[in-house]
């Protein structure tokens, strides 16, 4: 993103702030500085020159990066990629994140060794729709009904955690390879909602390929589904947590998805666009700050009835997993590719 886009976007403010009522940290904090509105205040004081990088650069790292106040701004700034570009620029990463990525992964790969010798698709540039499987679903060797259906590209990471890490070579390394096989694709089918969101902020991406690409639940829009005879979700309740980095349209065609299975409650969770706290490496870094977040949701959860919970994304899946441990709430959380792959029979 260009200097003179962010400072576009920057210009383009209103100071409405409907950014920090919907801002998961500003409710934790009560602290403006952390959001949306007070951050692009303080740029704007930098670019003016009234602020040095010192006055800005803590309060853009406690930044989640979850969206929220760029979902909800009526001037459409994407704040998101705004303070990301910035964290980079004011903090670029001292150590290849490449590594860092590969170190975070290792325990699920290790978690799920065993699916290693299981065999997957080999990799077709020709085919015309191709598979954009992410980072933790590759750590888990998994082979579901996405291998069979589809083949894999040579698709690098999303390039979110590099970005959000400040390792923009990296980032710039990842989003071009990717964009070289989207323009050559039909179409690009994205099984976490967090990758689709990051692929669909790359600048270089026109408009007609960010068109390309496709949650994997359209795939199944035409189907009929069904659940298998032994599901234990027969006569079951189940709900869906929606990541902050999934856009509504998404969203909705999940829940009339699950809402068309036979036998299966859907239940609409309450709060259920609400922060899980996790947000990747946010955790590792501010752990306190998450924990507070994912104490609010644990407690939504708790008061659910419903005996399963979906999610679309690895790292709200980790997320709740975790705030039902700490809450001593323990039912079952499935990201909603595992739970089709495993309950669901698709005609």
């Amino acid at each position: 993103m260009l200097d003179d886009e962010i400072k576009k976007n920057i210009s383009k403010c209103s100071r409405c702030a409907l950014c920090v009522q919907n801002c998961p940290i500003y409710e934790i904090k009560k602290d403006e500085n952390n959001t949306s509105r007070g951050l692009i205040c303080k740029l704007s004081g930098y670019e003016q020159g009234l602020l040095k990088e010192k006055d800005i650069k803590k309060d853009l790292k406690i930044c989640l990066e979850c969206s929220k106040c760029a979902t909800n701004c009526p001037s459409k700034i994407n704040t998101t990629k705004i303070f990301a570009y910035k964290n980079a620029h004011f903090s670029p990463s001292k150590i290849s994140q490449r590594l860092f990525l590969s170190i975070k992964l290792l325990p699920i790969k290790i978690l799920y060794f065993i699916n290693f010798f299981k065999p997957t698709k080999k990799t077709s540039l020709e085919t015309e729709i191709l598979y954009f499987k992410g980072c933790v679903a590759k750590a888990q060797h998994k082979t579901t009904f996405l291998d069979e259906i589809l083949t894999q590209g040579d698709f690098l990471c999303c390039g979110l955690p590099y970005l959000a890490s400040g390792d923009l070579k990296n980032y710039n390394k990842a989003k071009k390879n990717n964009i070289e096989l989207i323009k050559k694709a039909k179409k690009v089918v994205v099984d976490c909602a967090s990758c689709k969101s990051a692929i669909l902020n790359y600048d270089e991406l026109s408009n007609e390929d960010k068109k390309k690409i496709i949650f994997f639940n359209d795939l199944l829009k035409d189907k009929k589904i069904k659940l298998k005879n032994n599901s234990k979700y027969k006569n079951k309740t189940i709900t869906l947590h929606k990541p902050c980095h999934m856009n509504k349209k998404d969203f909705d065609n999940i829940e009339k998805f699950l809402s068309n299975i036979e036998n299966i409650t859907y239940k609409r969770l309450d709060n259920f666009d609400t922060c899980c706290g996790f947000g990747g490496s946010y955790f590792a870094y501010h752990p306190i700050i998450a924990t507070k977040i994912a104490l609010k949701k644990a407690s939504t959860i708790k008061t659910s009835k419903a005996d399963l919970i979906l999610t679309a994304c690895p790292s709200c899946t980790m997320g709740i997993r975790y705030n039902q441990l700490i809450s001593f709430n323990f039912k079952k959380t499935l990201e909603l590719r595992d739970f089709i792959n495993e309950e669901l029979v698709i005609d």
